[in-house]
């Protein structure tokens, strides 16, 4: 909205616009095509001419923002003083200006005071609130109510009189509102509710005000001359302006809402737990919800206004009465949390885009770089695979409280998480169509919904399958929340960098970047036809795993994923003596990802005869050119096939063989593979070269053993294994579930304890397997950073 706000001030738009006219009128900027130092030098000046603009552009957002910020904490830190004025009896939240008649409660100078005091201390001292806060008295005050507030150095609760007669006459009403205003204060929910207040308020006077007021004005007067065509109607069109500023108040007021309600809802089950639901069944008599306070039944209003408590920023009594019963499903998110993260997610990341493309240009003189793209992408992505992974833990860990929701009831976390979202990702596009030379906004439309949301949302059910099985398989054993925090740092390291690639990718223009793009065919061999479809199948390329490839959290993400829970699992369960469940499964993983490892290196040594009885010579020694791919280069992407074909048959023996924790013991198996085929490579070029398949004029028998290269392959096979592990783990889980359907009555006799006691030897011999891998993955990403610096350089320049 401050940006938006930037072009619709008259002087703004003439002095922004005015530099773009007199840049592109320069005689000494211009775009030659005869070398690269030209071009280059012409990019720089067209940069140091249009970065007046963008500074001045980014001086006025931050200066916004610093604003709201500003104006945010003065609302929090003037909070008591509006306070203690009197409320309005319709707007409660509304203070007016005449001051309330508050006096220090209790005095200790009757005895019915100091009885009070002393049950008051006592109070505090049972719920952990040190020190205690300042009790005040409303003498006016017509609810049996009580109201925390206050610095965190002076922390005051406001007692009403009504309540004050409660402690003779109904004790249990006078403990409930006290242990829930104290249960704030131990929470520290003031700061919250009266942060969620000033934020609130700064974001009515300091955006929406003047978005809306410049909106109308510059309707009215026709928009600024000095703008282009192009941007003019984007920029004045009061419909869409009106309807971006009115979708964002209702966000942030719901937002608002949704934080003041969590507040009071842990209030109650901090109460609840301290005297236990016979004594909190108190709490809803003591807090009438004051919306529905004196509204009788049947009316018109009633259920209109259902919905608009239920989205109020006071709970509801049937909520409050659920969380009093179980305060455990308080933390239990719901798809609706999940959607409004996703909206609040989608709208962050599209205003972040303007922010960090300005200063991407500023810093490097380049709009829309793909380094640009993957700092943003990485920055929401740790934030939605956060919340995700939380979610999908507490969702297990308190399945126990009810009945356990079906498997398909697991796709409605990420559904509801991808869909808010792609939600509000698309709100700050506010046309169809228009191409701004001055921002980041793409003349795609909504387009890209239909090609990348189900790449999101497939991605997400991945990382829910993982999530869900990971966490069922420590929460019986774990303690505490290490093996939550385990786990959700995890997901951040691993998931984060792929939303990031998937971001960077949806922006490819109007092109589809998801869309798989088949291998060239070479020009020698190409009236084979078995040949030809061989060399564009292998040849694939995908963008989204070339770009991934080239971060460095790609082979050390895929290891967390298999390192992080299975270690977890040996170490927690060592402590529960329950670890000879996880190790059998874990020998029969690396046991089948070794026999998969070496089938491809056994493939990989026939391979050159095969290709010599096969093929023709000429076909063979042709060794192709920078536009033609020769037969070495079909042979490579040949043995990368097959090693991926490897990974699959293992992914799929692992998934209908192991009983639980299959994904991460599927990429401990298939890591394995990966990494017998990439040493086993080195062995195929070896017996290439020994036959002279490539027509070399004498035989080299040496095995190529180059680390580099070795790094770099070990990370392609790994990455485009993926594409063949996840349909084959599917179809495992899909075998054994069959096989346990036909079979009920023989499956699970043969349990772990049936087993022998693993010895030490098999105990080194496990722990060497598990870090022979993790070296390699760690020297795989050492070695190949050389060469992803340059390419790092390459998308940072643009």
């Amino acid at each position: 909205m401050f940006l938006q706000t930037y072009f619709l001030v008259p002087q703004n738009a003439d002095f922004f616009f005015g530099t773009f006219s007199r840049c592109f009128q320069d005689p000494r900027i211009g775009f030659p095509q005869q070398s690269s130092h030209a071009f280059e030098e012409a990019r720089r000046l067209m940069s140091a001419c249009q970065q007046p603009a963008f500074v001045h552009q980014a001086q006025w957002v931050g200066i916004g923002f610093l604003l709201l910020c500003g104006v945010s904490l003065a609302c929090y830190l003037s909070h008591p003083w509006w306070v203690t004025r009197s409320r309005c009896e319709r707007f409660p939240a509304l203070p007016s200006l005449r001051s309330r008649p508050l006096s220090r409660f209790p005095s200790k100078d009757d005895p019915d005071g100091r009885e009070i005091a002393e049950y008051l201390d006592q109070q505090c001292r049972t719920v952990g609130v040190h020190p205690p806060p300042v009790w005040m008295l409303d003498a006016l005050a017509r609810s049996s109510n009580g109201l925390a507030f206050g610095m965190p150095w002076r922390r005051r609760v406001i007692i009403d009189a009504p309540l004050v007669r409660c402690f003779r006459t109904d004790r249990d009403v006078f403990r409930a509102v006290i242990a829930h205003e104290l249960a704030h204060l131990r929470n520290r929910d003031v700061d919250k509710t009266y942060l969620a207040f000033g934020i609130w308020w700064a974001f009515l006077t300091v955006a929406v005000m003047p978005f809306g007021v410049l909106t109308l004005h510059s309707a009215w007067s026709g928009g600024p001359p000095v703008i282009p065509p192009g941007a003019v109607r984007y920029l004045v069109d009061v419909p869409h302006a009106v309807g971006l500023m009115a979708a964002l108040t209702v966000l942030v007021h719901l937002i608002r809402n949704s934080v003041l309600r969590a507040r009071e809802l842990h209030a109650d089950a901090t109460a609840a737990a301290q005297r236990g639901y016979e004594g909190a069944a108190a709490i809803p008599r003591a807090l009438l919800d004051p919306a529905t306070a004196g509204q009788g039944h049947g009316s018109a209003r009633v259920a209109l206004g259902r919905l608009t408590r239920r989205l109020g920023y006071w709970p509801t009594p049937e909520k409050r009465q659920r969380v009093l019963r179980e305060p455990a499903l308080l933390t239990r998110p719901t798809v609706w949390e999940l959607l409004g993260a996703g909206v609040v997610a989608g709208v962050f990341t599209a205003s972040a885009d303007d922010l960090v493309d300005t200063l991407f240009r500023l810093l490097w003189g380049k709009l829309n770089t793909r380094m640009g793209d993957l700092t943003v992408g990485c920055a929401i992505g740790a934030a939605l695979t956060g919340v995700l992974a939380a979610a999908v833990w507490r969702t297990v860990a308190a399945s126990d409280l009810e009945p356990r929701p079906p498997r398909a009831a697991w796709l409605a976390l990420p559904a509801g998480l991808v869909g808010g979202y792609l939600a509000g990702a698309s709100l700050p596009l506010l046309t169809d169509g228009t191409e701004l030379p001055a921002t980041t906004l793409e003349g795609q439309g909504f387009g890209w919904l239909l090609r990348a949301g189900p790449v999101l949302l497939a991605g997400a059910v991945c990382a829910t399958v993982w999530l869900v099985s990971v966490a069922r398989g420590l929460l019986p054993r774990a303690r505490g929340r290490r093996a939550l925090y385990a786990v959700v740092a995890t997901s951040v390291v691993s998931f984060a960098p792929w939303f990031a690639v998937w971001y960077s990718v949806r922006r490819t223009g109007r092109s589809n970047g998801f869309q798989p793009l088949l291998g060239d065919a070479p020009d020698i061999g190409s009236s084979i036809g078995w040949y030809t479809a061989l060399s564009r199948w292998t040849g694939f390329t995908w963008q989204p795993l070339t770009v991934q490839g080239r971060l460095p959290f790609a082979l050390v993400g895929l290891m967390l994923l298999w390192l992080v829970p299975l270690a977890l699992l040996l170490v927690v369960g060592k402590a529960s003596g329950t670890h000879a469940d996880v190790r059998p499964q874990i020998r029969t993983a690396l046991l089948l990802g070794l026999a998969g490892g070496a089938s491809v290196i056994v493939t990989a040594v026939a391979l050159p005869f095969l290709a010599r009885a096969a093929l023709p010579p000429a076909v063979l020694h042709y060794p192709g050119t920078q536009q033609d791919m020769g037969f070495p280069g079909v042979y490579w992407h040949t043995y990368i096939a097959l090693a991926c074909v490897a990974q699959g048959a293992v992914a799929m023996s692992i998934s209908a063989t192991v009983p639980r924790h299959r994904p991460a013991l599927v990429l401990l198996g298939t890591a394995l593979t990966a990494l017998a085929a990439d040493l086993g490579r080195a062995f195929a070029f070896a017996m290439a070269g020994c036959t002279r398949l490539f027509g070399a004029s004498v035989r080299q028998c040496s095995v190529p053993f180059v680390p580099e290269v070795l790094a770099e392959d070990l990370r392609t096979i790994a990455l485009r294994g993926l594409a063949a592990v996840i349909p084959a783990t599917l179809l495992g889980v899909g075998t054994r579930a069959l096989a346990q359907s036909r079979t009920a009555t023989q499956h699970g006799t043969r349990t772990a304890s049936g087993r022998r006691k693993h010895d030490r030897t098999r105990t080194w011999l496990l722990a060497t397997a598990l870090i022979v891998l993790v070296a390699a993955d760690v020297a795989a990403v050492a070695l190949a950073l050389p060469g992803d610096h340059d390419v790092w350089k390459t998308w940072l320049r643009g």
